[in-house]
């Protein structure tokens, strides 16, 4: 079983239910964000006085959430974990999908502000929506950043897992696999990033550092766009042409690493000839690791975990309570169920 890190914000909409109606009409002053104080996950959970006053302070509001994309499983479980789990205290929740668009959700971004609403959940940086945001808070919007930080020093909550952490992570457990299937050998890797978005050249660069960490042997050969299914097919055709041997596949996501896992596919590689290993923890990903395919390993950033955390940050400062102003979401590696056990 794959262990849920993210769970402290499931029980909240259910505590509130079981609290008296007049509990619900108390009125609550939005808290403050922390601003250079980091937390956890526990720093977002809520007493039932926190939830009672949440509720009252949500109904009928609306909430807008900027999603990257709905196309890859772990924007899709975030973005719509934080809708579910808002609607449910009482909200009124509108996703914009900015489709890897940075002027689209600036332009999402900008219309949620406009129509006023209680908060928005955006994952986009300080470079695409710094601006827009700083207005929002000054409008006395909630702003919730998921997938990074940067906007924290304006006033925005952060909850991200550590994209450093994340891809040292990956790194680390592949260049594990490497030396043990591979002693002594070169091993030749690339790694599949996303160019577009600061954060995640970051991650794979993380990557690059893990890898080395743990096998000097491993030789990246080349570093090519992922991020999306299309993008992984296409890196590793290229690749392959020149490297026929290449026998790892690191990439800042699932999405993008299967792709390449397809390619790796139609070119006939087999369990412990090449192992690709992937982030998020998509459940295709999961199941090709657990059928024992070259997909070897993914690490877990509890994308539903950190939806449910973004909604808790904003019913938090909604009942009056502060918060800080970054939670780092925890990580590890699913490499099948054995190794979970």
């Amino acid at each position: 079983m794959r262990r849920n890190w993210l769970g402290v914000a499931m029980s909240a909409a259910l505590l509130v239910s079981l609290l008296p109606t007049a509990a619900l009409a108390q009125e609550a002053t939005t808290g403050n964000v922390l601003v250079g104080e980091s937390g956890s996950a526990e720093d977002l959970a809520l007493t039932e006085d926190e939830a009672a006053a949440a509720q009252a302070a949500l109904a009928g509001q609306d909430v807008g959430i900027v999603a990257t994309t709905l196309e890859t499983e772990y924007h899709r479980l975030l973005n719509e974990t934080a809708e579910q789990t808002l609607e449910g205290w009482g909200a009124t929740v509108e996703i914009c999908d900015s489709q890897v668009d940075t002027a689209r959700a600036l332009e999402c971004f900008e219309g949620f502000v406009q129509k006023g609403v209680a908060a928005i959940i955006t994952t986009s940086s300080s470079a695409t929506v710094g601006e827009a945001a700083t207005q929002a808070l000054d409008d006395g919007i909630i702003v919730v950043q998921v997938t990074g930080v940067d906007l924290g020093e304006s006033g925005a909550v952060g909850i991200s897992v550590d994209n450093l952490t994340i891809g040292l992570e990956e790194g680390r457990s592949a260049g594990q696999w490497a030396a043990e299937t591979f002693p002594g050998e070169e091993v030749k890797a690339i790694i599949l990033d996303y160019p577009e978005i600061p954060d995640l050249v970051a991650r794979g660069e993380a990557i690059a550092q893990g890898l080395a960490e743990t096998n000097p042997d491993v030789t990246v050969v080349a570093v090519l766009p992922g991020g999306l299914p299309e993008n992984g097919v296409t890196a590793v055709e290229t690749v392959l042409q020149q490297h026929p041997d290449l026998r790892l596949v690191t990439g800042i996501n699932d999405g993008g690493n299967l792709g390449a896992y397809e390619a790796l596919q139609a070119a006939g590689k087999i369990p412990g000839e090449v192992a690709v290993f992937g982030i998020d923890c998509d459940p295709a990903a999961v199941a090709l690791i657990d059928e024992g395919t070259t997909y070897e390993g993914c690490v877990d950033t509890n994308p539903a975990g950190t939806g449910e955390l973004a909604a808790s940050a904003i019913a938090k400062l909604l009942a009056g309570s502060d918060v800080p102003a970054s939670v780092e979401v925890p990580v590890s590696t699913y490499a099948g169920p054995e190794a979970a056990e």
